[in-house]
């Protein structure tokens, strides 16, 4: 086999090992979007590579089998040229696994059609070698195949130039320079091309596609450094968007997914596979929220609660519209910000100011108890001890009167007792020594406690209990509770009234009933009775009230995992409830102030 070396196949030699080097220096500088362009540019390696040979050799057996090898380069040149192009205008959606995979069946074909010409002469019906100037060439008659392979490779080309040419017109400024180039550097090897397949004057035997590609690939080289033709798209995108902390999404005008980046695909916990190029609803987000930002054409925000990785986190979702061309909406962008934190430093902010709220109610209570409740009481008896010792007052007088201070004696002894365990309660890290005991025992031992209160107004006491009855609290806590709700039942009885506690058994706790037939509660005063808010109330022996009582029972009860309520008609009595949990919380308690608290009526 000899081989003539000419200036003709030295360029193309030479050409072939320049874009060799070129696509090398692609794929280890530029971003994966660029690196379609360095395929191709091999394929023209290739193509250019075996043309110089082939244009060298006179045997026409040796042609055809380094025609064989050309065509690796050949079919592979177009396919190559048409994924760069979309991913150039940002068709992302058509550059799925699968639909990349069905671009190349048509190429496997047209070369499995040319290595088998022997067989069947449906690419190449007849060869021979024509010289042309001390060039050889290959003149060929082309059979029904070669159309078919000629008709593809145009109709890939022609669509990218198509997309380029759209987005050439429908772009401004950096944008438009970069497509110009490309389109500028296409035009010349197809130029070429239409002159070898319409065999025009000597390009019928000698292809000068090879060197069109080599012009076409130095323009977008030339691109490439000095107009800087994809610092804006790809590489850009690459670094910035999918470095982001930000979920982006980009749908076209029928709600395809375009484009996503990491932390969106993170989300939704899907691959880019998996989504580009379906339906949005393919990501998993189906919240009204998300359904109607992507259905309406408007701009708007909203907030998306999203579960990803087990956890629940909050996104501010905006959505932009874009406007291209004839087409009023082509599609829109759509960004989540993780507003998770920002939500749960809200809510926290939210709670302290209610809780700083309900101390300051607590504080102006109390300081309107202390002004009234029990600076009067102790300023009369004062005022009174100043008159017996000034014998201003008899001692006769003095024994008269001593009952009714004894009773307002024993009124500010039992408001200092529960003022100070209210003021123990509001202790930080205040210490509860929750144990298993009998609710029923309690009740019995504070009834007895109360016996004197009992016997002088005359009141009825009956216990109903269904025996011995567990509950899991402090035991302090709640004997305190039992305290002041008897204490109140048995100040707003009349005489002869009746008091009654009931015990019931439910399957997680049991409930506490102290049921009394007294004055009742009025409507108004309902709502304010577990509350900070202040008001007075007077036993049916003009006892005094302050509800201190009553809002240190509902503190308690809070505290050990319980609810309190009640319920009451004016005139037939009240009935208060309580309930307790049998047993130990399986994980930490809770804090008390998410507790349910109920008033019924």
């Amino acid at each position: 086999m000899e081989f003539t070396l000419s200036s003709f196949s030295l360029s193309l030699l030479i050409f072939a090992v320049v874009l060799l080097l070129l696509a090398a220096m692609l794929f280890s500088r530029f971003s994966k979007e660029v690196r379609w362009f360095g395929g191709m540019m091999i394929s023209v390696a290739v193509w250019s590579a075996c043309q110089g040979i082939i244009v060298g050799m006179s045997d026409l057996e040796a042609v055809m089998f380094v025609l064989n090898i050309e065509y690796l380069g050949i079919v592979t040149v177009p396919v190559f040229w048409l994924l760069f192009t979309l991913r150039f205008v940002g068709k992302d959606q058509w550059l799925t696994r699968k639909w990349i995979v069905v671009q190349f069946i048509f190429p496997v074909i047209s070369l499995a059609m040319v290595w088998t010409n022997s067989l069947h002469h449906l690419h190449y019906q007849d060869a021979h070698i024509y010289e042309f100037n001390g060039v050889y060439g290959l003149l060929t008659a082309k059979g029904p195949w070669y159309i078919i392979h000629t008709t593809y490779f145009y109709l890939s080309m022609g669509l990218g130039v198509f997309l380029l040419f759209r987005r050439f017109r429908t772009t401004e400024g950096m944008y438009k320079k970069q497509t110009f180039i490309i389109l500028l550097g296409t035009l010349v090897p197809w130029i070429a091309n239409i002159l070898v397949v319409f065999q025009v004057g000597p390009f019928n035997s000698l292809d000068p596609t090879p060197h069109a590609f080599m012009i076409a690939c130095v323009i977008i080289i030339f691109g490439f450094y000095e107009l800087r033709l994809f610092d804006l798209r790809p590489i850009a995108r690459n670094k910035v968007v999918d470095s982001m902390k930000n979920g982006m999404l980009v749908l076209d005008r029928f709600n395809r997914v375009v484009d996503i980046n990491p932390y969106m695909l993170n989300i939704v916990g899907k691959s880019s596979g998996q989504v580009t190029g379906f339906n949005f609803s393919k990501l998993g987000l189906d919240s009204t929220s998300w359904v109607e930002m992507v259905s309406t054409d408007k701009e708007m925000n909203c907030e998306l609660e999203v579960v990803v990785g087990g956890k629940n986190m909050v996104f501010e979702a905006t959505c932009k519209l874009f406007d291209e061309g004839k087409h009023p909406y082509e599609g829109r962008l759509i960004l989540m910000k993780d507003i998770t934190q920002y939500r749960k430093d809200q809510n926290r902010l939210e709670k302290q100011a209610s809780e700083l709220k309900n101390l300051n109610l607590t504080k102006d209570r109390l300081l309107s108890i202390l002004s009234h409740d029990l600076k009067n009481p102790l300023g009369s008896l004062t005022q009174f001890l100043d008159m017996v010792q000034s014998g201003w007052v008899s001692d006769q007088e003095f024994r008269n009167m001593l009952p009714e201070f004894s009773q307002n004696i024993k009124h500010v002894s039992g408001f200092i007792e529960n003022l100070l365990e209210w003021a123990k309660s509001q202790i930080s890290g205040e210490h509860m020594s929750c144990v298993e005991f009998n609710i029923g025992g309690e009740i019995e031992k504070v009834i007895s406690l109360f016996g004197t209160s009992i016997e002088k107004k005359k009141v009825s006491v009956s216990f109903h209990s269904p025996g011995k009855t567990l509950v899991y609290a402090d035991q302090n806590m709640i004997q305190l509770v039992i305290r002041n709700l008897l204490s109140n039942a048995i100040k707003f009885c009349e005489q002869d009234g009746e008091i009654e506690f009931y015990l019931s058994d439910h399957q997680d706790n049991v409930e506490v009933i102290v049921k009394d037939s007294g004055v009742g509660i009025p409507q108004e005063n309902l709502k304010k009775i577990f509350s900070s808010e202040s008001f007075t109330t007077f036993g049916t022996n003009k006892e005094k009230g302050t509800g201190l009582g009553l809002m240190l029972s509902r503190d308690f009860v809070l505290k050990n995992r319980g609810e309190i309520w009640v319920d009451s008609t004016v005139g037939k009595g009240s009935s208060f409830h309580f309930t307790l949990p049998k047993s130990a919380p399986i994980n930490p308690q809770p804090d008390p102030n998410t507790q349910k608290e109920v008033s019924k009526n």
